[in-house]
């Protein structure tokens, strides 16, 4: 998640074809065509192994076997070439197995010094569902060379356009730096989904932004429910440390869980005015990573009042729709008010004024912590 003057990142991770014999076969899989603000949506290349149904799996299932086993499922190192590192260029061996501790290291590589190669990893079994997600990262951030993307923990399903189900728990970059654009961008972390990958940043997705600090070892938690997701970072190992960042997204553009993997990826993007050629070797330790798949609910259980109310009342004059929303229960000196989906920040006043020329709009107000639920105005 990005700056919406980057270019925005290719967003290709089509799967290879099992490798029982058959990598010659593996044409490279075509970039997706760079514009400011929108790319191409991800065609698959001649030889791509072509989307199955799924198979039957248990919570327990650890996938097909891939290259390594750990944390209970199996992975797959990247051998094939493709978006969106700036050239294409992954190398398995910058993916280290399961160390003596249970880490896992990816790295940039660069050995002539002229084209970094990039590094990534992910499950092979395809199917999650709702249920919470984690991982615990060794790296500090404040010293990412400004070209690199540090990819964290994302869900991708190549087949379910046009988000690609691709939530991302923790990534990280400052997107080249900006310089190009005569601006300077600093290193942010993002919670967020997409909506469209083929729209830029700010209309195909739905992210939280924020700062980076220096601490050496950060843990991310991300809880995927039915049309909502919650993403947290904390400072340290597990989640007793620091929470520096929550963000709670809401509404009927939550992906839907499909046939997505798990990824880890670190890359370059040629973006912003950096120099990717010549990023230098970097790395990044991934320590822990889990699943629990999200208990059933019981259909007797009554759904919990919002600790948020909102209300809407509107006037009709022409075409014009005038709403006065009014809200109780939220803390802090600002919400954010959801209008068809599209955030904005407003004081937490308790009412807000809007007009509108569309004859139905949706409302939602959220707080740090949680959301009211949804009122349409104009009826």
């Amino acid at each position: 998640m990005h700056p919406s003057t980057t270019p925005v990142r290719p967003r290709l991770w089509t799967h290879p074809p099992r490798r029982a014999g058959i990598r010659s076969l593996f044409a490279t899989v075509l970039a997706a065509v760079v514009v400011t603000g929108s790319v191409s949506a991800p065609v698959a290349a001649a030889g791509t192994a072509p989307v199955t149904a799924p198979r039957a799996t248990s919570l327990a299932d650890p996938g097909p076997a891939g290259d390594f086993a750990w944390k209970g499922f199996n992975w797959e190192k990247r051998w094939w070439a493709g978006a969106p590192h700036y050239n294409q260029q992954f190398d398995p061996a910058n993916v280290g197995s399961p160390d003596a501790n249970g880490y896992v290291t990816l790295k940039l590589s660069n050995p002539t010094g002229q084209a970094a190669i990039g590094a990534e990893f992910n499950t092979t079994r395809r199917g999650f569902g709702y249920g919470t997600y984690s991982t615990t990262v060794e790296k500090d951030l404040t010293t990412l060379q400004k070209e690199v993307v540090w990819g964290c923990l994302f869900t991708y399903d190549p087949a379910a356009a046009p988000g690609f189900n691709e939530v991302d728990l923790c990534e990280a970059s400052s997107w080249g730096g900006g310089s190009n654009y005569n601006q300077v961008w600093p290193i942010t972390q993002g919670h967020g989904y997409w909506i469209d990958a083929s729209k830029g940043p700010g209309i195909g997705n739905d992210t939280a932004v924020f700062g980076v600090t220096n601490h050496p070892i950060l843990t991310h938690r991300l809880v995927w429910e039915p049309n909502k997701l919650t993403f947290e970072t904390f400072a340290g190992e597990g989640y007793s440390g620091t929470l520096l960042k929550r963000t709670v997204l809401q509404g009927e553009n939550v992906p839907e869980p499909a046939r997505e993997s798990i990824h880890f990826n670190l890359w370059v993007t040629d973006g912003g005015g950096g120099d990717p050629a010549h990023v230098k070797p970097e790395k990044v330790v991934v320590r822990d990573f889990s699943f629990v798949p999200a208990a059933a609910t019981p259909t007797t259980t009554p759904n919990p009042t919002p600790a948020i109310t909102l209300s809407a009342t509107s006037t009709k004059a022409r075409s014009i729709t005038s709403t006065t929303l009014g809200w109780t229960g939220a803390s802090g000196f600002t919400v954010t008010l959801l209008t068809d989906g599209v955030r904005r920040t407003i004081p937490n006043s308790g009412r807000y004024s809007t007009t509108a020329k569309k004859p139905s709009v949706r409302y939602q107000v959220c707080d740090a912590t949680r959301c009211s639920a949804v009122v349409t105005g104009g009826r």
